[in-house]
């Protein structure tokens, strides 16, 4: 069997246990990774457990008034209820069930507490940076690369910061994940990013960020670049986690670590609380049974299936298609 067709096969595998990873191509494009086969990208491993994914109940929306000319997904809102399917995910980033819904959701609200903590103490704001591996140092074991990474931002600022841990990038060429290791950094950097309104184009002879970064370039081989303002931490986070990669073979290995003003050491946080809010009118939703007589696709690897859809509140004899079970989520 070509390895093309290995491909194809697991990946075949995966979809029939989570339609949404051809939602992304990052989660289904085959490793490019000669030489490098004992790492890979999160959610490519085998389920922990019968229960992942298994479906456990629905979330409604019954704020009818508050949907009307909403719009979502494409579909109108307007005097539909709104529905969301629950199951139940695992932690483990390898699932390939549960990585976008579990352990990725539980990574972005456990970043998201710990930073937004670190701004209330005073910190500074959150920058979203990334920092890619100096080519000398590409094959050098991971612990080994983190360690340098570190180094390349305390010496450009960075107070303390989550690291994300990333081992591939997407050749579009050849539509392929490649070997290209590199951190994905939420955190830090005494003083501010100051050169995001700068218009300055000599950035060498400066003493902010960029100017220094570029200096430092030189003798440490880092690339290191703050990207653009991030419209939430715990979606920057999200997006972070569930493109993280994991290395084989090794118990405890983190795809998240934290060090600086933020570690473990410095102070205590709170992962933010899971909250199950309308997408449509952001209200509160409440955990339902359908009594209705609609058939309702549960499996996740379904291609018919859809997270959030829209329905009617109640039936042709003006019975209500949802009943409350278990009160609201918060």
């Amino acid at each position: 069997m070509s390895s093309s067709e290995g491909h194809q096969r697991r990946l075949a595998e995966r979809v029939r246990m989570n339609h949404a990873i051809l939602k992304n191509k990052y989660w289904y494009l085959p490793v490019d990774d000669k030489g490098h086969e004992n790492y890979m990208p999160v959610g490519r491993g085998v389920p922990s457990s019968p229960d992942c994914g298994r479906w456990a109940s629905f979330s409604v929306c019954n704020n009818v008034e508050g949907h009307k000319g909403v719009s979502l997904g494409g579909t109108d809102c307007t005097g539909k209820v709104v529905v969301r399917h629950n199951h139940l995910w695992c932690k483990k980033p390898s699932c390939p069930i549960c990585f976008i819904k579990g352990w990725s959701t539980r990574a972005a609200r456990s970043i998201a507490g710990r930073l937004l903590e670190g701004e209330k103490r005073g910190f500074g704001k959150v920058e979203h940076i990334v920092s890619s591996v100096s080519v000398a140092d590409r094959d050098l074991p991971e612990h080994v690369l983190r360690a340098r990474c570190r180094k390349a931002l305390v010496d450009r600022g960075v107070s303390g910061s989550a690291m994300i841990f990333h081992a591939y990038r997407e050749d579009r060429e050849r539509h392929v994940l490649v070997w290209s290791p590199h951190y994905h950094i939420m955190g830090f950097l005494k003083g501010g990013y100051r050169c995001r309104d700068c218009r300055q184009q000599f950035c060498s002879k400066c003493d902010g960020f960029e100017g220094l970064t570029r200096r430092l370039n030189a003798s440490d081989g880092f690339i290191v670049r703050v990207l653009g303002e991030r419209q939430t931490v715990v979606g920057t986070g999200y997006y972070q986690a569930n493109h993280a990669s994991l290395r084989l073979g090794v118990r405890l290995f983190h795809c998240v670590t934290w060090w600086g003003n933020c570690s473990y050491s410095k102070f205590k946080s709170e992962k933010l609380k899971a909250e199950v809010l309308c997408p449509a009118c952001h209200d509160e939703m409440t955990r339902c049974a359908h009594v209705g007589k609609r058939f309702i696709v549960k499996d996740v690897g379904s291609a018919d299936y859809v997270p959030v859809f829209v329905d009617d509140e109640f039936d042709a004899s003006g019975e209500p298609n949802y009943v409350e079970v278990g009160g609201r989520f918060g």
